[in-house]
């Protein structure tokens, strides 16, 4: 997914780093029962919360969405994008200007269609 990706270098150029909250995603999608999930989405939402929103976007949420195509369980895949559209309705909630709050509400769309299509 282009979007992480760019995600990832607009962190670094302004020094942070993304391994601790990647870490928790690989964990998230690798996970064998969703009970597993609620903590690991709470240190999630610490890492993410650190990185900021140089895109417009919440990293979790992109993270997460990206991630979510290569997991195989729909129960586990269906956590990832519901966290991943909370994070992302949050994001967008907070912008205090019109173009700024469009442009955070493109991936609120962008997921909430995914979870509309199916997981």
């Amino acid at each position: 997914m282009d979007e992480l990706i760019e995600f990832r270098k607009s962190v670094e150029a302004i020094g942070g780093r993304t391994a601790d909250a990647d870490g928790i995603v690989h964990e998230i999608a690798n996970a064998l029962d969703v009970s597993l999930l609620p903590p690991l989405f709470s240190q999630l939402e610490v890492e993410s919360n650190r990185l900021g929103w140089s895109r417009d976007c919440d990293y979790a949420a992109v993270a997460l969405q990206a991630a979510s195509l290569s997991v195989a369980s729909p129960v586990i895949r269906k956590a990832m994008l519901d966290f991943a559209l909370a994070r992302a309705e949050w994001c967008a909630s907070c912008a205090t200007a019109g173009g700024e709050g469009i442009a955070r509400s493109v991936h609120v769309q962008a997921l909430r269609d995914l979870l509309k299509n199916g997981v």
